[in-house]
């Protein structure tokens, strides 16, 4: 097959979708197939020339880090993807990139996937300033497909002001997606958490909507060096505890519960520290949360590392956290799973590598919830050991060339329902 993934963000950005996009297309050529990346232009990529990387050219915003819009005349670009002859159009995010992805798939038969990386339904409480950026790119939908009546009421309700600017982006997000995916074939959830939510926005349209979580593999197991060479850089003593978070530092994912938690179990575990790995513009009000403790020199900011860094991490912490509730699966739970950490989750629904009780625990969403449960957890070393060895064979399930080996069969099945349709 020849396949086609657009994306908004990818290379030099570094993120959990360009980490997805990656290891889609490393495992489908591995598998035979042939691959086209469309995506954003950065002047400052220096990565080497390939060309199946096919650029559009950009400018950044200032909504998100790494963030950027593009700018492009559709029908110009229809030209060049015409000659490359996609049997499959694969889109993770929906936006210019995205969208010209389904204006593609709508103008040349190829069979359309969409894949849904990002609640940008909960995200929008914590950046409302996006509203008038969605509703611009919702005026570009009728250049992106046909329009009927359905659609044409849809669009007449999202410019209708609403009461409170989240509620209002909302409804506007909504409204974009379940137009987007009713155009496509089969839609990819993340996680049975979002799943359900497509899947409740559906209303007037009709999608079908698979639970296929992105397969990870194992980072590079760090050699002994390696950790301790870590815990000196970062003041972390062999005898310390260590709990921890790895990845954005946005104020969507809920990262102050974790310096809540580490209050209450400070003044009672004088070895605990609490590390933070990552950045954004969230990092400096948790440094000042950190200081408001009392404990503030115990809460460790590293900034953000390279992935093939993390394994050191992973086997630096006793314990991984992840309050977010905003995520769609969550890529460094999987990484932290297979590096045998027990984990402790807010979201009940994000992830399929953790089961309450067997590898970590559910807490609820407070910072007291949290401490008790990973407390639980240091305070029997025989439940760590055990939570340890469970998270790498439940981690084990979801490799990546398991995953997109289902991927692969999704998209044969819908390559044989175009041709041979019902």
């Amino acid at each position: 097959m020849r396949i086609g993934l657009f994306t908004d963000t990818y290379r030099p950005a570094t993120n959990g979708i360009v980490t997805v996009v990656d290891i889609t297309r490393k495992r489908l050529e591995e598998a035979g197939h042939e691959v086209f990346v469309f995506c954003p232009k950065v002047r400052s990529d220096d990565s080497p020339p390939d060309d199946h990387v096919i650029h559009f050219p950009s400018l950044p915003t200032k909504l998100f880090n790494d963030s950027r819009i593009s700018m492009f005349f559709p029908p110009r670009r229809m030209r060049a993807i015409n000659k490359l002859n996609l049997d499959v159009i694969h889109f993770f995010t929906p936006a210019q990139v995205g969208l010209m992805g389904v204006y593609a798939a709508q103008r040349t038969g190829a069979v359309l996937v969409g894949q849904h990386c990002t609640d940008f339904y909960q995200y929008v409480e914590h950046y409302p300033q996006a509203l008038p950026g969605v509703l611009a790119l919702a005026t570009t939908l009728p250049f992106t497909f046909r329009f009927d009546g359905v659609d044409a009421k849809t669009m007449l309700s999202m410019y209708r002001p609403q009461f409170g600017v989240v509620k209002w982006n909302r409804d506007v997000v909504e409204s974009v997606i379940t137009m987007l995916y009713s155009r496509c074939d089969a839609v990819i959830a993340l996680s049975r958490k979002s799943k359900r939510q497509l899947e409740s926005w559906r209303g007037e349209y009709t999608y079908d909507v698979t639970l296929m979580p992105t397969g990870v593999d194992a980072l590079p197991a760090p050699k002994k060096g390696d950790v301790v060479a870590f815990q000196k850089a970062w003041n972390i003593a062999p005898d310390d505890e260590v709990i921890g978070y790895v990845g954005r530092l946005g104020s969507e994912k809920n990262l102050d519960l974790l310096v809540k938690a580490f209050a209450y179990l400070a003044p009672r575990r004088p070895k605990l520290k609490l590390l933070f790995v990552g950045d954004f513009d969230y990092r400096e009000t948790l440094e000042n949360l950190a200081e408001e403790t009392g404990y503030g020199e115990r809460v460790i900011f590293t900034g953000k590392l390279p992935r093939n860094d993390l394994g050191t991490v992973y086997a630096t912490l006793d314990i991984f956290l992840f309050p977010s509730t905003t995520d769609t699966q969550g890529l460094v739970v999987h990484e932290a799973a297979l590096a045998g950490c027990p984990l402790v989750l807010v979201d009940k629904g994000l992830s399929e590598v953790i089961i309450d009780g067997e590898n970590g625990f559910f807490a609820n969403e407070n910072g007291l919830s949290i401490a008790r449960k990973s407390a639980e957890i240091l305070d029997d070393p025989a439940l760590k050991a055990r939570f340890a060895k469970r998270s790498c064979e439940l981690a084990q399930n979801y490799s990546e060339t398991k995953q997109v080996g289902k991927q692969i069969a999704l998209y044969k099945t819908l390559l044989e329902e175009e041709h041979f349709p019902l």
